[in-house]
């Protein structure tokens, strides 16, 4: 194309936590990076999120005790992904993510520790502890007049690293090293991960233009070289020299490619509400392969009434709720249907098995219960212990009750929580086994031993409920890559100059979520492969 407004050799679309690593990978190799974000903040769903990466053997195992090896790593997303994973694109995972790690350790000012979190189901060959790591605080006022660019997340509000809650009992962090930590403006989880990128971005000379909305890719006798975007109302044509790297995010603020590809009840986004596959329908548009479009990264969530994020409601994320003793989930039969305390993802596949005899989704309505010693002793949401009960928790003074405030069948809430109540008292769950793996204790209560650190009867009036919901942290579809992180044709070979990471490609692992970070892990390292790879490129103008 003759006229360009503006030119880089790579151009990033998206500021997460793919992008911002393509970014600092393609500037190491000398490219001149441009970042396009479409909103008015960095950092994408990676700020919003905890934060973690899920690094296979990662060189900080040893801080907490494990240890781990390619054959391990390999044999555990192998067995979690039911014949659906990329090998190719797995073993290029295991074998670069440490490396990933390293990098951004030695090219910003971010540090890495490792986390006890064992993997979602450590119980499985090549299970571990040790596989997700948290970056240390950030302190965000070096981010200079970026500084009120980072996005913020409602989910994490405080300065906390996921190391200080651990245990699950946020409520016992002291009041006074929150307070210091947010006058000298440190910043934990995904804020941390993300101001640290941000500001070495920066500090390398990396543009970063906001409030530029990617529409199309300029396609030149068949290989990209730049795109069409929208800025302040106005189209502008941006070229790329040597490729463009869609890190974009997913799709699941597009209720159209929604409905079109994710089968099943409706699943409430988590992510900010920007995510509308932007990169996915360029990709198309240039004849990109599609992969994995049917699965995304869910999350059990809450809605509180009255709370907004970006103009929309705002779906809380779920833990201690699920996690802590005196707490199940049921059904609108008033039954259990799942381990509470699996993973939030699992939960969430739990709440969309599809029953062919009903032909529905039974679970896909579901309620969170608990007794008055839950509330007197943990977290529920936005509610401290000691807070006045809030008027968005149904409340009954015996479980009759309290299933006709809710619209549950009474005499199976009622037979569901006296199974129950007989079982935890003796620390077992025939019925689905929660409580037997070390992920299922890990977030309960650890005062307590074995599996009562995760269950105990509800038998102390009154008892209280609120409803559940499927949501999700982003979609897990798009165009299919290479290890080079090139997107693939689906005409055979490659779309020359395009590349794509996080959730605007095709996850490689079908749909299994193997540990806390398994989002932020492969996004980090398919983006610093995506710039790395991009930046090797020759200048086609």
């Amino acid at each position: 194309m003759d006229s360009w407004d503006m030119t880089a050799d790579v151009v990033v679309i998206g500021s997460g936590s793919a992008g911002l690593s393509a970014a600092l990978s393609a500037r190491n190799q000398g490219a001149d990076v441009l970042i396009l974000e479409r909103s008015d903040k960095l950092g994408g769903t990676s700020a919003v999120s905890g934060g973690l990466p899920w690094i296979p053997n990662n060189a900080h195992m040893h801080e907490v005790g494990a240890s781990d090896s390619r054959e391990e790593a390999l044999a555990y997303l192998r067995r979690l992904s039911l014949g659906k994973m990329d090998e190719a694109l797995c073993e290029t995972y295991v074998d670069a993510a440490p490396d990933v790690i390293r990098f951004l350790e030695a090219e910003t000012e971010l540090e890495f520790v490792a986390l006890t979190i064992p993997d979602y189901h450590p119980e499985l060959e090549g299970g571990k502890i040790g596989r997700s790591l948290t970056a240390r605080l950030f302190p965000a006022g070096e981010l200079g007049e970026l500084r009120p660019a980072l996005r913020m997340s409602p989910h994490f509000p405080i300065p906390v690293s996921l190391a200080d809650v651990a245990d699950g009992k946020t409520n016992l962090l002291d009041p006074a090293m929150i307070a210091d930590r947010m006058a000298k403006d440190l910043v934990g989880t995904g804020h941390a991960l993300m101001a640290g990128l941000i500001k070495a971005a920066r500090d390398k000379g990396i543009a970063m233009r906001r409030g530029v909305r990617a529409q199309r890719l300029v396609i030149e006798d068949g290989v990209v070289t730049g795109l069409h975007a929208e800025e302040n109302g106005r189209s502008v044509r941006i070229g790329a020299r040597r490729g463009v790297v869609i890190a974009s995010g997913g799709f699941e603020w597009n209720a159209n490619l929604v409905k079109d590809f994710i089968y099943g009840p409706e699943a409430a986004p988590l992510s900010p509400p920007f995510n509308e596959g932007d990169g996915l329908l360029m990709a198309i548009e240039a004849g990109a392969e599609l992969g994995n479009m049917c699965e995304a990264w869910y999350h059990a969530s809450v809605r509180i009434p009255g709370e907004d994020y970006e103009g929309h409601q705002l779906n809380r994320l779920t833990s201690a709720e699920r996690h802590s003793p005196g707490s199940i989930i049921v059904n609108a039969q008033g039954k259990r249907f799942v381990n509470e305390a699996l993973s939030y993802h699992d939960v969430c596949l739990a709440m969309r098995a599809f029953d062919p005899t009903s032909f529905g989704f039974p679970n896909a309505r579901a309620w969170v219960i608990v007794h008055r010693d839950y509330l007197d002793k943990y977290t529920f949401m936005t509610r401290m212990p000691g807070d006045p009960i809030p008027r968005w928790l149904a409340t009954g003074e015996t479980i009759r009750d309290l299933a006709q405030a809710i619209g549950v069948d009474p005499d199976g809430l009622e037979d569901t929580v006296a199974r129950f109540n007989a079982n935890a008292a003796k620390g077992v769950d025939p019925d689905f086994h929660r409580g037997e793996s070390a992920y299922d204790r890990y977030y309960g209560d650890r005062e307590l031993e074995g599996a009562f650190q995760t269950l105990g009867p509800l038998d102390k009036a009154p008892f209280f409920a609120c409803e559940l919901r499927i949501g999700t942290i982003g979609t897990r579809g798009g165009p299919r890559v290479n290890s080079r992180a090139e997107v693939l044709s689906s005409r055979g070979g490659i779309v020359p100059g395009l590349y794509a990471a996080g959730n605007a490609m095709a996850s490689f692992t079908g749909m299994s979520y193997p540990g806390a970070g398994g989002t932020i892990g492969p996004a980090l390292t398919f983006g610093h492969i995506a710039g790395r790879s991009a930046a090797a490129g020759s200048n086609r103008f």
